[in-house]
């Protein structure tokens, strides 16, 4: 059983030195290893005071200066909320800058998806639905919430979900989030994403908003309950996984069928805001079927 705590609410971000983080990860060695993402390494690492964390470094820093890095830091200090993974500091010394984040014992909702060959057993569907609504609120409080005003994912995907040791779900790698004070406008920006999970307006003009998330959330929800993003299909209940052995709640897979083609509709004034996904999915809020693709 995972006996780590979350941080608590309201600390500003640490200003690490680089030594600190080398010594938490024994040199950034193997054994501690997490996983390779797009910006760099992550690491597992234990600080003096005995918190565990998860240590990002970041592959190349000639992209951005350090007062742009140290803006990207302020931002995602202010979120912070219980599904998504908190940032507890951070580390610019020279050319090399890093990332600290509360370390999620029970790795990425795509290891538990995906991952057959970690020997994990599939995901039961209570799990599934708790993964749902968590990262659904999380999103949310993201676009609608925080404090600063929205800021938009741009990669939200079953690998940059994180999971505790009993699936509460955690948004995390925040490495393309872009804060939009006023996230309605939206903005022209380069491509950037993972493919199939990137909105169809975003591919086309590089606009931008929440609702690029909202989409990229419903290609989610539909491998929740596929395992398989079967996005030129309708969602029929042949495509329910069979993984779960038809042990699930139909009003609930129903829910989460319609709540992803609701994400999935080509034009974003369409698709439904996170407050309403999350209702949806907590059978609180019906919506009509989509009538266009």
């Amino acid at each position: 059983m995972c006996k780590h705590k979350a941080p608590g609410f309201g600390s500003p971000p640490k200003w690490f030195a680089y030594g600190e983080l080398e010594a938490a990860t024994k040199g950034f060695s193997k054994e501690n290893f997490l996983a390779e993402g797009g910006f760099g390494s992550v690491y597992r690492g234990v600080l003096q005071d005995g918190r565990v964390v998860a240590v990002k470094q970041h592959k190349s820093v000639s992209s951005q200066g350090d007062v742009e890095f140290c803006s990207e830091v302020e931002v995602l200090s202010c979120a912070q909320h219980r599904n998504v993974v908190m940032l507890i500091g951070f580390c610019v010394e020279g050319g090399r800058r890093l990332l600290v984040y509360e370390y999620i014992c029970n790795g990425s909702l795509d290891s538990h998806l995906f991952g057959e060959s970690l020997n994990k057993d599939p995901l039961i569907w209570a799990a599934r639905q708790k993964i749902a609504v968590g990262a659904a609120r999380g999103l949310r409080y993201l676009h609608e919430e925080c404090r600063v005003g929205c800021i938009v994912h741009r990669d939200m995907r079953p690998n940059n979900i994180l999971v505790t040791h009993d699936f509460e779900p955690m948004v995390g790698d925040f490495g393309l989030a872009r804060w939009q004070p006023h996230a309605d406008l939206g903005v022209s920006t380069r491509i950037i994403g993972t493919f199939g999970y990137l909105a169809p307006e975003y591919v086309q003009s590089g606009k931008i908003t929440e609702k690029a998330d909202v989409y990229a959330f419903g290609v989610v929800l539909l491998e929740l309950v596929t395992a398989r993003p079967l996005l030129e299909k309708k969602a029929t209940i042949e495509l329910v996984d069979p993984r779960l052995n038809n042990c699930y709640l139909e009003p609930q897979l129903s829910n989460m069928m319609q709540c992803a083609l609701l994400c999935l509709q080509r034009d974003p004034d369409f698709r439904p805001r996170m407050s309403q996904v999350l209702r949806m999915l907590e059978g609180e809020m019906v919506m009509n079927s989509p009538s266009q693709t």
